[in-house]
């Protein structure tokens, strides 16, 4: 259960004022003050922060806020390791949040696609589709790109692969 001391902790973390009464049943209020200190956050108050949502007694709400605050970092983190690493902490904290560990475990074969390629593709291809969906996007991987395009599990999926593929120089592939 988020206490009222969480949430006055929180607030003085982004400079605002208490919410008003009612916080505790306004997972609106609690989502907006979470993505904003998350937004915010350092090395030092992340955990404490992630601890927080995950307490949260509307656990479809803590599991959403911590799913966007990982998609935001994982642009940014590189390499598989480099993201593993980064999300660890978070992982640890959320164990009992099955939708965030696999969206977890997705960024890293999306991270991974392009420096082992066959070792992910068998993951990727039977994957979700915002798996391959995300993979078209960021992927590098003339392999994996030709594999999707002809097997992706939906026609966006090998759409999108096959334009990638006709539109973009080969000079950037890697194989």
């Amino acid at each position: 259960m988020v206490r009222e001391s969480d949430i006055g902790w929180l607030c003085g973390l982004v400079g605002r004022a208490e919410p008003d009464e009612g916080w505790e049943r306004d997972e609106h209020v609690r989502y907006r003050l979470y993505q904003e200190c998350l937004a915010a956050c350092t090395a030092g108050t992340e955990a404490a922060i992630v601890e927080i949502v995950v307490r949260d007694p509307d656990r479809g709400m803590a599991e959403s806020t911590l799913v966007r605050y990982v998609d935001g970092l994982a642009p940014d983190c590189g390499s598989a390791d480099s993201f593993a690493d980064r999300v660890q902490g978070i992982a640890a904290r959320a164990g009992g949040f099955d939708f965030l560990q696999t969206r977890i475990a997705h960024w890293k074969l999306v991270k991974r696609a392009d420096t082992d390629p066959a070792g992910v593709l068998p993951e990727i291809l039977a994957g979700t589709h915002w798996l391959q969906r995300k993979t078209v996007e960021t992927s590098r991987s003339r392999r994996v790109l030709t594999a999707l395009a002809e097997d992706g599990g939906s026609r966006k999926v090998r759409n999108a692969a096959a334009e990638r593929l006709r539109r973009e120089s080969p000079d950037g592939w890697v194989p």
